[in-house]
């Protein structure tokens, strides 16, 4: 936005201001304006006003036109949505209003736009995957101080993603003149958090600036005691300076409860400040600063000096760098790949050694250097005074002076011996006593700041992001830790985050995500998929995704063992980023079935039009009409559910083997057996359905093979029918409602009889069916461990009978096949007749269906949701019947008398 104030006539003018803001927030702002200064509204035309007295008089009339910001005011090239240009004519009278106006269009004008906001946030992944909700650190206020800058912006957004309510984020800007202080300190306000300035140059000159200090810190005293008021602790994020104050020390009168200091100069000042009373997580010595923070720093540093000496030849030439720190090395190391000849000069023996022996001229002091070399550059990273009289009366004529620390040469702004010419935009040229000039790039402070946004966001993603890990360890484990500085564990927690190995994945590893292979398929290359859920679905999808040509996004809370090469984020799908959900193609949602209403409508919100594959089941069985209804509400989405035994190859030969033996012959008997022994999952708490019991797990998967092997309209009758009109054996169990139950059924076509078995268990061992192959082939003895698992059906039509063993499988004698590979088995009159080994997965199958039709041109076909209502009306039928008072390891087996029948196949007690 820019302002520009034009006189016109003595006792008026024009105001013209600029930037994103749409004509109704333009009129509601002036109209609460207006109601305080009691003035009428007047809707001159639809792109003015004008505010009246009551008697018609006019105080300021307000014009406005769209308007295009000329660039970007984002790092990452954004720009607003809707943007107006205002013009403020103001009338005799009107100043007062017409200030009021200025004052709040400006400060309104200020703040970045949710465009801008979005896009900020998505610049900072790895910030954005741990900025999830932490019970911890919702229960602090924190007072944050650091530069203004867009990746501050992004940490303090995702401290409050966190949990941390804006009212209780208190930041504090150094005083720095950053490109754009200003629209992150109106961003603040705007959201409901406190800004303000404690100034550098009041830390390091507090008497020369007491007012200003006094004036900083009474904000701060009354933060902290409002937050200690309701029962909140404070933390201190501080970028040198304010925990020196006293607010840490164990005798303060108004202390803090623990702090993390990002600087190594604020390291010192604490040193100075005696003994502390809190735990100090040192952020300025850890790993993460030194190896990740510390060269991006170097990188800005360098790239704001070249933008500031345009016309300057550096190449070849001398540089004298003072201080051979962190920021210091990394400095003359580049400078020197740039083609300059550096020297170093350090008191510490150490660094010189260092400096030394990396080839660098070296000495003890600012005077030996300058009687050995004239520099056209130095460098300055000591934070300490460097100048003194002496030396600056030895300084090169035209010398440049870079400082990178506030005190390195502050001697030049303090001393008024020393005249100096502002250089708008570049800095200020000093006349020395002896009639040299020098020029101090900037204003004095860090020159990678000055008017500019130094670090890149994402340079400095994974440090704002393990400050966030940082902070929420501390807050969790505050009252455990002593008193003091800590910096190993800090190195401990943000190693055990995972968050240096997704910094590699996601900047820095030369592999890409897993190609298909050269088939020459890819029906979803160059297609960003979203997996909600990491588990065993979940990785099955991922795979399979992939394998397509997907370019993978994840979200998982839980966010355990993700793979590299993929985008990942560690919170809802409600909490993503719009510019990240904006480019998702298609969603592959493989959370708990519980999850999936919530997530389908967190789609929605972001895309109405969202394609969606849906594990199976789409839902819980009392939330079939909610998920109707949601689909009903966006029918431009695409829903479709993964339904793996619809495609099983299996089922479909065993198909074939019946039509073949017995032509047009309906079964006269199917028996579909189910089972997996979850003992040991139940027993962790793991996969515990209390709502549907076993029908919440295999019993879904049943239905759709008996499915394959009925004819349509029989099944849908089936479907339809009232559990009363089957017989039901049930095991009731307290932790699982029900843990095992077998269904039996007669179902009637006009050219037959069918008796139908169903069984399924969730707390039976596995029991071996099936006989030993004649032909080995394909098979092994001792594969794997014993298979925990079972899928079995039999379908007897006339004189055959055909059996389908889906994988895993495992048959008497130990005998098994591998994964995917599942047995057909066709026998006549008790003869084996076919033997077949089928290699296929269903469920890649079923989601290559899938993907084809949510991607293809043809409308997608309706979920079909009979099976999962024919299961909820089964569980509430049970339910009724359960019997009461059982203990928590108590079973209680009941048959539930629907049908009896007498002298068919079946054993089924009559009711």
């Amino acid at each position: 936005m820019t302002v520009d104030t034009v006189p016109v006539r003595a006792a008026a003018a024009w105001d013209v201001l600029r930037g994103p803001i749409t004509a109704a927030a333009l009129i509601e702002g002036v109209a609460g304006i207006a109601a305080p200064h009691k003035l009428h509204v007047d809707h001159t035309s639809p792109t003015s006003l004008t505010l009246t007295v009551p008697g018609g008089a006019p105080h300021v009339t307000i014009r406005w036109h769209p308007h295009t910001a000329e660039r970007p005011d984002t790092l990452s090239h954004v720009l607003p949505a809707d943007g107006l240009e205002v013009l403020l004519d103001v009338h005799p009278g009107g100043e007062e209003t017409a200030a009021a106006l200025h004052t709040w269009l400006r400060d309104r004008l200020r703040c970045y736009d949710p465009a801008e906001l979005e896009q900020i946030t998505a610049s900072m992944p790895l910030l954005a995957r741990h900025a999830t909700p932490d019970a911890h650190l919702a229960e602090w206020a924190v007072i944050f101080r650091d530069h203004y800058v867009e990746n501050t912006l992004a940490f303090l957004l995702a401290l409050q993603q966190a949990g941390v309510p804006a009212e209780w984020v208190y930041a504090l800007a150094k005083g720095d003149r950053t490109r754009n202080r200003d629209r992150i300190h109106a961003t603040l306000l705007a959201r409901g958090c406190r800004s303000g300035l404690l100034d550098n140059t009041a830390i390091n000159a507090p008497a020369d600036h007491a007012t200003d200090l006094a004036r900083a810190l009474a904000g701060v005293d009354a933060f902290i005691d409002a937050a200690h008021a309701t029962g909140r602790k404070v933390l201190v994020i501080d970028d040198g300076g304010l925990i020196a104050q006293g607010y840490g020390r164990i005798d303060a009168v108004r202390r803090v409860d623990a702090a993390i200091e990002l600087t190594v100069s604020g390291l010192k000042r604490i040193k100075a400040a005696g003994p502390l009373g809190i735990p100090v997580f040192n952020l300025a010595r850890s790993a993460l600063k030194t190896n990740l923070g510390y060269p991006e720093i170097a990188d800005s540093c360098l790239r704001r000096l070249r933008e500031l000496l345009p016309a300057v030849k550096v190449i070849g030439r001398t540089v004298l760098v003072l201080g051979y720190g962190t920021l210091g090395s990394r400095l003359a190391a580049a400078l020197r790949a740039q083609g300059c000849q550096v020297h170093v000069a350090d008191p510490d023996p150490l660094a010189l050694i260092a400096a030394a022996e990396a080839g660098h001229p070296t000495y003890r002091t600012v005077g030996d250097a300058l009687r050995s070399v004239r520099p056209f550059l130095l460098v300055g990273t000591t934070g300490e005074d460097t100048l003194t009289p002496g030396v600056v009366e030895a300084l090169p004529d035209g010398a440049v002076l870079a400082p990178y620390a506030t005190r390195d040469f502050s001697l030049l702004a303090t001393d008024p011996a020393f005249a100096a010419t502002e250089i708008p935009g570049v800095g200020r040229r000093y006349r020395l006593p002896a009639g040299t000039h020098v020029t101090v790039l900037g204003d004095g402070r860090s020159l990678n700041l000055f008017e500019s946004d130094a670090i890149p966001n994402q340079g400095y993603d994974a440090y704002r992001a393990g400050t966030l890990i940082a902070a929420k360890a501390l807050c969790a484990d505050a009252a455990a830790l002593p008193p003091g500085v800590h910096t190993s564990v800090v190195d401990d927690v943000i190693t055990g985050s995972g968050l240096y190995e997704a910094y590699y994945d996601t900047y820095l590893s030369a592999s890409a995500p897993a190609q298909p292979a050269a088939t020459g398929s890819a029906p979803l290359a160059g297609t960003t998929v979203c997996t909600v859920g990491y588990g065993t679905a979940g990785r099955l999808h991922a795979q399979i995704l992939t394998d397509a040509g997907a370019q993978l996004t994840i979200v998982d809370p839980k966010h355990q063992d993700l793979p590299r090469g993929c985008t990942t984020f560690h919170h809802s799908v409600g909490d993503l980023p719009a510019a990240v959900a904006a480019g998702i193609g298609l969603w592959s949602v493989a959370c708990p079935t519980a999850d999936h209403l919530p997530v389908l409508r967190a789609i929605l919100a972001h895309n109405p039009a969202a394609r969606i594959l849906l594990e199976k089941p789409a839902c819980q069985g009392h939330e079939i009409d909610e998920l109707t209804q949601l689909l009903a509400a966006h029918r431009a989405a695409r829903v479709a559910v993964v339904d793996q035994y619809r495609h099983a190859r299996a089922l479909d030969i065993a198909a074939d083997l019946l039509e073949g033996y017995e032509p047009g012959m309906v079964p006269s008997h199917i028996s579909v057996t189910f089972t997996k022994d979850r003992t040991g999952d139940i027993s962790l708490g793991r996969f515990v359905d209390r709502s549907y019991g076993v029908l919440g797990y295999e019993w879904l998967h049943m239905l759709a093979a008996l499915r394959r092997v009925l004819p349509g309209g029989v099944f849908d009758a089936y479907l339809a029918g009232s559990p009363r009109e089957s017989m039901l054996r049930a095991i009731y169990d307290e932790r699982l409602f029900v843990a095992s139950l077998t269904e039996q059924s007669i179902l009637h076509t006009p050219d037959g009889t069918t008796y139908v078995d169903l069984h399924s268990s969730i707390t039976s061992p596995a029991v071996l069916l099936g006989d030993a192959p004649a032909d080995a082939t394909g098979w092994r003895r001792g594969l794997r461990a014993a298979d925990d698992r079972r899928r079995y059906l039999t379908v007897t039509a006339g004189r055959t009978q055909v059996a389908v063993h889906l994988e895993p499988v495992t048959v008497a004698g130990g005998w098994q096949l591998e994964r995917n590979h599942h047995r057909v088995v066709a026998a006549r009159n008790g003869r084996i007749v076919h033997d077949q080994v089928v290699e296929d997965s269903p469920l890649r199958t079923a989601i290559s269906d899938a993907i084809g039709r949510l991607t293809g041109p043809l409308p997608v076909e309706p979920l079909e949701l009979g099976p999962l209502r024919r299961i909820a009306v089964l569980a509430e039928y049970l339910r009724a019947q359960q019997p009461a008072g059982q203990t928590p390891d108590a079973e209680d087996e009941r048959d539930l008398p629907g049908l009896a029948v007498a002298g068919e196949p079946m054993s089924i007690q009559a009711g």
